[in-house]
C-alpha cells in the first residue's frame, strides 16, 4: 500500500471519528434537554389528580421522540471511537431504556382511567353546583316563610338575588298572601339552576369524545415509544457485555 493511500485512509478515519463524536455529543445534548423538559412537566407533582395526570401523560408522550433520537445518536457506531469512561454511561442508558419502556406501558391504562375520572369529576361538580344552589334557595325559602313583615321579605329577596332583576312585592298585600307567592317567586330561580346544570352536563358529554381521542392518541404513542425502547435495548446488547471498550 502506497503512502498516499495510507494518508487518505488516515484522513478518512480521523474525519469519521470526528463526525461520530459530534453525532454522539448531539445525542447527549438531546437527552439532557429532554430531561429538563420532563422535569418541568412533572414538577410540582400532583399525583391522584386526574386532570394533572392526563395532561402530563399527554405532554410526556408527545416529547418522547427527542430522547429516543438522542439514545440512537449516543449508541451510534457501537464500540468504535469510544472513550473507556463511556462504558458506565452507556450501561446506565441501556438499562434506562428498559425502565422507560416499562413506565410507558404502565401509562397506557392510566390514559383511559384518567379520561373516565375527569368526566366523572365534571359530572360530580355539576351535581354539587345544582344541589348546593338549590339548598341555598331552600334556605332562603325557609327564612322567607319565617319572616313577619312584607318589607323584610322584600329585603331578603333583594339580598338573595343581587345579580337578577329585582322582585318587587306589593307591600299593601297581607303577609299571608305574600307568603303564598313565595314558591312561585322562587320557581324561576330553581328553573335557572336546573337549566345551567343541564347545559353543563351537556358540555361535559360533548367533551367526552375529545378526551377519548386524546387517550387513544397518548396510549398508542406510549406503546410505540415503548416498543422502540425495547428494540434499542435489544440492539445494545454489546453495551451489557463485559468485554466492551
Amino acid at each position: 500500500m502506497t503512502q498516499s493511500k495510507i494518508d487518505r485512509l488516515w484522513r478518512a478515519y480521523t474525519s469519521q471519528s470526528r463526525s461520530i463524536a459530534l453525532f454522539r455529543w448531539l445525542g447527549y445534548g438531546l437527552l439532557l434537554l429532554a430531561f429538563l423538559d420532563f422535569t418541568a412537566i412533572l414538577i410540582p407533582l400532583d399525583l391522584m389528580n386526574p386532570v394533572w395526570e392526563f395532561r402530563s401523560i399527554s405532554a410526556l408522550v408527545e416529547r418522547t421522540p427527542v430522547p429516543l433520537i438522542g439514545l440512537v445518536m449516543v449508541f451510534w457506531g457501537e464500540q468504535d471511537y469510544r472513550h473507556p469512561r463511556e462504558r458506565w454511561i452507556l450501561k446506565g442508558l441501556t438499562w434506562m431504556t428498559v425502565i422507560i419502556a416499562i413506565g410507558l406501558l404502565a401509562l397506557i391504562p392510566l390514559c383511559f382511567v384518567n379520561s373516565i375520572r375527569i368526566h366523572q369529576l365534571k359530572i360530580e361538580e355539576v351535581n354539587r353546583f345544582r344541589e348546593g344552589n338549590l339548598a341555598l334557595v331552600r334556605q332562603l325559602e325557609d327564612k322567607l316563610n319565617q319572616t313577619n313583615s312584607v318589607e323584610d321579605i322584600q329585603l331578603l329577596l333583594n339580598r338573595g338575588f343581587t345579580n337578577r332583576s329585582p322582585m318587587v312585592l306589593d307591600v299593601n298585600q297581607p303577609l299571608t298572601a305574600v307568603k303564598t307567592q313565595i314558591p312561585n317567586l322562587l320557581e324561576p330561580v330553581k328553573s335557572d339552576i336546573d337549566r345551567q346544570a343541564q347545559a353543563a352536563l351537556k358540555s361535559a358529554k360533548n367533551e367526552q369524545p375529545g378526551l377519548l381521542k386524546q387517550s387513544i392518541k397518548s396510549a398508542l404513542g406510549a406503546l410505540i415509544a415503548a416498543v422502540i425502547c425495547i428494540r434499542i435495548w435489544q440492539s445494545t446488547r454489546w453495551v451489557r457485555e463485559k468485554s466492551i471498550l
